[in-house]
């Protein structure tokens, strides 16, 4: 019988390992990039930055793919955590608008092709990771189930300005980076994606 700890330990190698064989992938990266691209030219999410624009905001998109890995035991499901930094609450037209740009952005992640493209790429790669197979066998073994998930929901961060503009400004013209508002994990991952955070 495998306790806790030690499936938490499990499930953080399987993570570690699974994104380790993503780095390495070009097809992932370029894959990731033609999605952020269709996202960024679909009318609702163009309106939405645009609202946003408008209520004084500032913009930063980025896919970041997170692996998320779940054992399935008898008893329920384990999963690591996200442990998630407080921020400051919006006012209410910010994180209604805020939540139309997400909503928007899914919406295209969806229904676009390049989701099932990743999620096989996710795939063959899993596979393919030795390590990662260790640890899956191991669990597996204890007649546990593994489910694996790509995470993309983070697409975009709404920083407020401090006075709301009537004039709209370019995202790409922003010279502010994202990198502060990246974990260390997500900062690691993009670059050995060759990704830039201000990519827009």
């Amino acid at each position: 019988m495998i306790d806790d700890k030690t499936f938490r330990s499990m499930l953080e190698g399987m993570e570690n390992a699974a994104e380790e064989a993503l780095r390495d992938d070009p097809a992932f990266a370029d894959t990731l990039r033609s999605l952020k691209a269709e996202i960024d030219r679909d009318p609702r999410v163009k309106l939405a930055v645009t609202k946003l624009q408008i209520a004084g905001t500032r913009i930063y998109s980025s896919l970041v793919p997170r692996i998320k890995v779940r054992i399935r035991t008898r008893t329920g499901e384990i999963s690591l955590a996200d442990v998630k930094k407080p921020t400051p609450d919006s006012p209410p037209p910010v994180a209604i608008l805020t939540q139309e740009l997400r909503s928007a952005a899914h919406a295209v992640m969806m229904r676009g092709r390049y989701r099932e493209i990743l999620d096989e790429i996710m795939n063959q790669a899993v596979v393919s990771s030795d390590r990662f197979e260790r640890i899956a066998a191991e669990v597996e073994k204890a007649g546990n189930e593994i489910v694996i998930c790509l995470d993309l929901s983070a697409y975009a961060r709404v920083q407020e300005v401090t006075k709301p503009s009537r004039r709209l400004t370019n995202l790409q013209s922003s010279a502010e980076p994202l990198a502060h508002l990246l974990t260390d994990q997500d900062r690691k991952f993009l670059k050995a994606l060759k990704i830039s955070a201000a990519d827009k």
